[in-house]
């Protein structure tokens, strides 16, 4: 390197063209600074015993380059170019100019360039010693419109390519940037078919979703431990317009053998019934949507097994148990969202269509002034908790290209706040692909919805107001809207008795507000199957 100065002492010498530097040795030590701009200085010392011939090599501490169009040559400006080291979080940066060029000073050692050019995306790349570093880079915006296949535009719809993540608007439209060469777009909307598509030369991709009605039954532990029960649901399935199961996985205990440690560590909690290949094996031959149910908070062999993570008792010391006995963990225990979230992805990796998750509240069935949960049990804390847990559920799930929904209390829609709970369809509609209200008409209460007497002697009307106030609470979230209906008769002196026609009238309610489903519960899995209308 020409041009290095040298300080020896007092004396300041200039590097020729060779790089080279001749001082005579002195008989005193001499101190050395070696310096150029744009390059990181070095010091040292000489003195007799010093090696004669001794090199130095300098760091740049300036880079250039420009930042162009890979197609075209052309400069492409405003580019953000910034100099990222794990040294330091404030990187050094420089946008380019109209020629496409940058000059970025004071790098430090071991940096990356990092480059957001917009709708060319972003790119990094180490600087090693280099003083220049061009870019090429190449357009990776895509852009298009969702439709429904009646050419009606989809609002909301999510497209992903990669990493790059887009929401269409009220017109369908989208637009993605960042897009990597190797990506393909991924459209998906509640109540429609995901769709996939390669992205063309011209970088336009526009979906036409196919409508997904999901309407399943429930198969609890009895019916996935005994085969012929099982294909007795199937068998509903292939006869009429049942195409789902919602499959239970974990209630107390998991019924397949999981492998989240954490899960694994509790002594009782994995208690092996099903073989999941086996049975996604099953009804996937029968065209059947698979849901695994899986219960969060009311784990009552979680906090017997780990008492630290549990709802405490503060006037025992002892664990706070419900009316029915049952432990529950506390929901403020972030360990537990994070296992939770384990086993969600676990199914979705699995193959299951669908992740659900219920009991993903606070409990209110007990004596809750007893409860202690921690010293902050406002609405906006336990809103956050559930938020919270919910939100890293849907990340989690959402990774392996499964669907996640949540059971919600349909008092939460009636009201708007969350009930000692911290649900809300405010905080949650927004972070999932489903929400799953359990509309029993015989679990209101008579007068707190104007049907003109206790809600179980008035299905449709229930299930009709219900809907219709969660829409209130969030508008345009229809779509998203799946519930729980009634198909079993309360058992309690007074409450008619539910047949077909109650179960029937539910269904056509909430289909009639275009609703993306619905599921029958009945606790034993018997079914009226009259009310369900034939294959088309």
């Amino acid at each position: 390197m020409a041009g290095v100065e040298v300080l020896a002492g007092d004396k300041t010498l200039t590097s020729d063209e060779r790089g080279e530097v001749r001082l005579n040795a002195a008989d005193q030590p001499t101190l050395l600074t070696v310096q150029r701009a744009s390059y990181e200085p070095m010091f040292g010392q000489l003195d007799r015993n010093s090696d004669a011939d001794q090199a130095v090599a300098l760091r740049p501490t300036s880079v250039e380059g420009t930042v162009t169009d890979q197609a075209s040559g052309a400069p492409i400006p405003n580019a953000k170019v910034s100099a990222v080291s794990n040294a330091g979080p404030n990187p050094t940066t420089a946008t380019t100019g109209a020629d496409g060029g940058y000059l970025l000073s004071n790098v430090p050692p071991d940096a990356r360039l990092h480059v957001d050019a917009g709708d060319y995306g972003v790119i990094e790349e180490p600087v090693g010693e280099r003083t220049r570093v061009d870019f090429q880079l190449r357009l990776s915006v895509v852009t298009g419109a969702v439709t429904g296949t009646d050419g009606t535009p989809i609002a909301g719809a999510i497209v992903t390519a990669g990493d790059a993540k887009a929401v269409t608007g009220a017109d369908g439209t989208y637009r993605l940037t960042g897009v990597p060469d190797t990506a393909e777009v991924v459209v998906s909307a509640p109540g429609f078919e995901d769709q996939r598509a390669a992205i063309p030369a011209d970088r336009v991709v526009n979906a036409a979703l196919a409508s997904q009605q999901i309407n399943a039954l429930y198969a609890n532990l009895g019916v996935l431990s005994d085969p012929g029960r099982l294909d007795e649901l199937i068998a509903i399935a292939d006869q009429t317009e049942i195409n789902a199961l919602v499959v239970d996985v974990k209630q107390d205990t998991i019924y397949y053998d999981t492998q989240v440690q954490f899960f694994q560590d509790i002594e009782g909690m994995v208690t092996p019934v099903l073989d999941p290949a086996e049975l996604l094996a099953k009804l996937d031959e029968h065209g059947i949507y698979a849901i695994a149910r899986m219960v969060v908070f009311k784990d009552p062999v979680a906090a017997e097994g780990r008492p630290d993570l549990a709802v405490k008792d503060e006037v025992t010391g002892d664990l706070w148990r419900d009316y029915e006995g049952a432990a529950w963990v506390n929901a403020f225990n972030q360990e537990l969202w994070e296992a939770n979230a384990d086993l969600a992805a676990e199914l979705g990796n699995l193959g299951f269509d669908e992740v659900q998750y219920d009991y993903i509240r606070f409990p209110s069935d007990g004596d809750l002034t007893t409860a202690d949960f921690g010293p902050d049990y406002s609405e906006e804390a336990r809103r956050a908790a559930i938020r919270g847990a919910v939100a890293l559920g849907a990340e989690r799930v959402k990774e392996t290209g499964a669907k996640f929904a949540i059971d919600l209390f349909p008092i939460i829609a009636l009201m708007g706040d969350d009930q000692g709970i911290g649900q809300t369809l405010q905080d949650l509609t927004p972070l999932v692909d489903y929400v799953c209200l359990m509309v029993y008409p015989s679990h209101y209460t008579e007068g707190n919805i104007p049907v003109g007497g206790h809600p179980n002697d008035y299905p449709a009307e229930t299930v009709t107001y219900t809907l219709e106030k969660a829409e209130e609470l969030v508008r345009g979230s229809m779509r998203k809207m799946r519930p729980w209906l009634q198909d079993f008769t309360y058992p309690a002196e007074g409450f008619s008795e539910y047949g077909p026609a109650e179960v029937r009238a539910q269904i056509d309610a909430a289909e009639a507000l275009g609703v993306s489903g619905w599921m029958l519960w009945n606790a034993a899995a018997d079914y009226q199957v009259d009310a369900l209308k034939p294959q088309s």
